[in-house]
């Protein structure tokens, strides 16, 4: 009876406050480590639902992650992500599939899917520096059990810029479009823009800093380290504020498949476990 409540409520909420959807999900468990730092050192297929201008050193890679948000039976995040070098100068294209499902006795009470279509290009490059840029076409559908279904569309704009290969600037606005859902398009999804760099001090450490604000909320703060301690391991520690959280996590690499895990804790509820798997073609 007790987790019939929990869930009951849960999908109440959902239907009251629809601005709670499609919202910080964070389905990279290596920017889950990183305590979501991820906007300015995206590099892998990831990047659709981060950075989309990342896609440009991602070059031909699949990655998967699942898990149980805080802990939960009930809540599920899966994602798909793929991306593709274009021929010549014409820059890489990335695929992406995002599922958030509140699930109870095989009955799915509420599904939130994001279908993501990215392009990157180079706009400048130098020996020392490079520009670029990247965009996401997003459609988002919403399902609640007993209420219905409703699409929408999101646009994502981004860019980095590297100075002397060591630094990396990163920038990124999420649904500029302001779209909507609910009774007469009445409820904005969450918008967001974020600015963040990454340097590396010494060769195989990587330093992230990131600000991020959405219309509604305070600026969260976002740091992160990544160490490659061997080839095939890197170790990553992140701290963020607004909800205050901790994360850690690693990274291991055999040959060209991909494995991640990242962990993180939450001020009142339970922590996250997230596991990835990758292949680099």
């Amino acid at each position: 009876m007790k987790r019939i409540i929990i869930a009951l409520v849960i999908l109440s909420a959902a239907c009251i406050n629809l601005t709670a959807v499609f919202n910080d999900y964070e389905p990279s468990p290596r920017a889950r480590a990183l305590s979501g730092a991820f906007y300015s050192t995206s590099d892998d297929a990831f990047a659709v639902f981060y950075n989309p201008a990342g896609l440009i050193r991602s070059g031909k890679n699949i990655a998967m992650s699942y898990t149980h948000r805080y802990g939960s039976d009930f809540s599920i995040l899966s994602s798909v992500a793929v991306s593709w070098d274009l021929p010549k100068k014409f820059g890489t294209v990335g695929l992406g599939l995002m599922a958030h499902d509140v699930d109870y006795l095989d009955v799915n009470l509420m599904s939130e899917k994001t279908y993501a279509l990215s392009h990157a290009i180079i706009l400048m490059k130098d020996i020392h520096s490079e520009i670029a840029f990247g965009y996401s076409l997003n459609l988002y559908h919403l399902s609640i059990s007993g209420f219905g279904e409703q699409p929408s569309f999101g646009l994502n704009l981004g860019a980095i810029v590297v100075l002397h290969q060591r630094t990396r600037i990163g920038f990124a606005v999420n649904n500029i479009n302001n779209p909507k859902l609910g009774e007469d398009n009445r409820h904005d999804l969450p918008q967001k823009m974020s600015i963040g760099i990454a340097y590396e001090p010494y060769q195989n450490i990587t330093t992230i800093f990131e600000l991020r604000k959405s219309v509604d909320d305070d600026t969260e703060i976002h740091t992160g380290a990544e160490v490659t301690v061997f080839d095939i391991l890197a170790l990553r520690f992140g701290v963020r504020n607004n909800p205050a959280s901790y994360s850690a996590g690693a990274g291991f690499q055999i040959y060209d498949i991909i494995v991640d895990y990242g962990f993180n804790t939450h001020s009142t509820l339970s922590g996250t476990h997230h596991i990835g798997l990758g292949y680099k073609f």
